[in-house]
């Protein structure tokens, strides 16, 4: 059965060209919920940097777990790792807010 998307519904957005890939969100999840390390709350991913139109591109993706991120941004609306990404590559908020913002951007939006 398909799951019905809902604007209201929390969205993640993570712009790939801002992200460094520098692991700040997953260290910031971790400080903030204390969860043990066998566990995966908030992971980037490294992928093989490519070239595109002459210029080296290096790629990174965040992978949430999203009924978590939800939890933290009932919590606090500005999570830790949102505010503490040094290259503002993360929004979180409603679906709807996410995807306008998402606008002419180069990113993903990962929705709970």
């Amino acid at each position: 059965m398909k799951k019905r998307v809902n604007g209201e519904d929390i969205a993640l957005l993570h712009d790939l060209d801002d992200c460094t890939g520098c692991f700040g969100c997953e260290a910031a999840c971790r400080e903030t919920w204390r969860y043990p390390y066998d566990e995966d709350w908030m992971r980037v991913i490294r992928r093989t940097p490519f070239v595109v139109d002459g210029k080296l591109r290096t790629y990174h993706v965040v992978a949430p777990v999203l009924d978590k991120c939800a939890a933290c941004y009932a919590k606090d609306p500005d999570p830790l790792c949102v505010t503490g990404c040094p290259g503002q590559a993360l929004r979180i908020g409603p679906l709807a807010e996410i995807v306008k913002e998402a606008e002419d951007r180069h990113c993903n939006i990962y929705t709970a």
